[in-house]
């Protein structure tokens, strides 16, 4: 009897530390939390940083354990939002927002989980794909 109470026991702990990892690494970004992030004004249309960030995202992540790549563009607001969601839970792990400043200028947020590799080297290779204009993966090889 003490033999079934103790395999429980330890199926009870394993379980409750399975949910607390599960927890802790299916959480992603939340609203209202205290994420890594940028904010820049690019000399570009925000057209253009739209398709920038969404190119980066499928280059450097789809098709890498099952990343899914999620847009939002609003024309009438002149901005949007290209997220990549996590493969275990669908957590979100990294954004670019955006908004017309003006035909030739946009504001860029971007924000990253925290836990790597969606760290500060993956906002800095979000980043720097947008300013130069071309797909930055380093951060996620």
């Amino acid at each position: 009897m003490s033999f079934f109470i103790s395999a429980l026991r330890r199926r009870a702990i394993a379980v409750t530390g399975l949910a607390a990892l599960l927890s802790g690494c299916a959480v992603g970004i939340q609203s209202g939390g205290d994420f890594p992030s940028v904010s820049y004004t690019v000399a570009r249309p925000y057209q253009d940083v739209y398709h920038r960030a969404q190119d980066q995202a499928d280059q450097c992540l789809r098709g890498k354990n099952q990343f899914k790549v999620r847009t939002r563009l609003d024309a009438a607001g002149q901005s949007g939002m290209v997220s990549v969601y996590g493969p275990l839970g669908g957590a979100e792990v990294a954004r670019t927002e955006f908004t017309a400043v003006d035909a030739r200028h946009t504001q860029v947020v971007q924000t990253v989980w925290g836990r790597a590799p969606w760290d500060q080297n993956a906002l800095q290779a979000m980043r720097e794909s947008v300013l130069i204009d071309t797909s930055v993966c380093v951060a996620y090889k």
